[in-house]
């Protein structure tokens, strides 16, 4: 009888273990120095991260702080529409109601799950006053096509799960994701592909006018310490989230290298299964597989993950549910059909794509795959 293996979908304390003294001495430095709020800590990672994605960036509390502030910094507000995919992450949408604005769904496209240019074209009115398009699962939206879909049109990157992306062809080729929007917006959730120790987040614009209100919202609107112009949020990247961050920035490529050969092996071994449909690399993006997110046909599955689950393998459904029909967003509308979107939400499931995987492990995933596909 063959020894079943546990297998999380990520292992934190594993993905650590490599460079976990240095984190340890990082948060003890901090702790010990005093300084709790913003300080050099923050400043030195604000400047790491600006310098790797080549870009102006400063930290804030979280990644749902950070697209509500470039928001807030774009003026949104009531009467106004912001076009954002139904298929993706809560946060990106829940903002748009948080300042009084109406989200409007636009369709994905069926192969990367990013946002459909041709689907935001026939949403654009005179009302649209932003566009937040997901760079989902760990490779870049098509931003050339959705700019020529929507000209003039703000566009903020959600770039939570793709921190680290970059373009590779176009007028943005080499350039990171978050970087070629009017706003890009990151989050160091710890599971992220620069994950923290907790919340964190992050907002890039080269536009230094709104790199200065964007920073002064953050900050309780403040110009300068007890003067406030404009309204502003509490939202701070803390210093023991930075210090952390700062350690794992050096290690990121590492990490990504490391996912996409997780990702080349599971495509190596699992093309050719009829049953799935294996996730694309577009001609447009780099992908650093924050997930491995599979489609499972015919209706299966369900009774794929239930088997997987069997044999010790984590899975997760990201997401089971359009936003247009969740009960908290069910006022706002789409006169567009979101038949892929939808089609999406019936088939999507993810495989542990844990860069510390081992390659026993990553053999089990694979071996599980075929024993039910067979």
């Amino acid at each position: 009888m063959s020894h079943t293996l546990n297998i999380p979908m990520i292992d934190l304390p594993r993905v650590h273990q490599p460079y976990q003294d240095e984190l340890d001495a990082a948060i003890l430095a901090v702790v010990h120095s005093g300084q709790y709020i913003s300080g050099p800590v923050v400043h030195n990672f604000e400047r790491a991260v600006s310098g790797y994605l080549g870009a102006p960036v400063f930290g804030v509390g979280n990644g749902t702080d950070a697209l509500q502030i470039a928001l807030m910094a774009l003026g949104i507000g009531p009467g106004d529409e912001v076009i954002v995919p139904a298929f993706t992450y809560a946060a990106s949408a829940e903002v748009i109601g948080l300042l009084g604005a109406t989200a409007i769904w636009c369709d994905i496209e069926a192969q990367n799950f990013n946002a459909s240019a041709d689907s935001i074209e026939a949403l654009v009115t005179s009302k649209t006053k932003a566009i937040i398009a997901v760079h989902l699962y760990g490779q870049c939206a098509n931003i050339e096509a959705i700019e020529q879909s929507a000209p003039g049109i703000p566009i903020v990157e959600d770039a939570a799960q793709a921190f680290g992306a970059a373009f590779t062809s176009g007028k943005y080729r080499g350039q990171k994701a978050g970087t070629v929007g009017t706003f890009g917006t990151f989050s160091f959730f710890p599971t992220k592909p620069l994950g923290g120790l907790g919340d964190a987040g992050a907002i890039c614009t080269n536009d230094a006018e709104l790199f200065q209100s964007a920073n002064s919202i953050a900050k309780h609107g403040q110009s300068r310490k007890y003067v406030h112009d404009i309204l502003g949020v509490n939202s701070r990247l803390d210093p023991i989230q930075a210090a952390a961050l700062t350690v794992k920035l050096k290690y990121l490529e590492d990490s990504i290298g490391a996912k996409c050969a997780v990702a080349n092996r599971y495509k190596m071994a699992l093309t050719g299964i009829s049953g799935i449909q294996l996730p694309i690399t577009t001609d447009y993006s780099t992908h650093v597989f924050h997930q491995y997110t599979l489609r499972v046909k015919d209706n299966r599955r369900a009774e794929f993950a239930l088997f997987l689950k069997n044999k010790g393998i984590s899975t997760m459904v990201y997401y089971p549910l359009l936003l247009s029909d969740q009960q908290a967003y069910k006022n706002w509308g789409s006169h567009l059909e979101l038949k892929q979107a939808r089609a999406t939400t019936e088939e999507v499931l993810s495989l542990p794509i844990d860069e510390s995987l081992t390659f026993i492990e990553q053999q089990y995933i694979i071996n599980a795959i075929h024993d039910f596909f067979s």
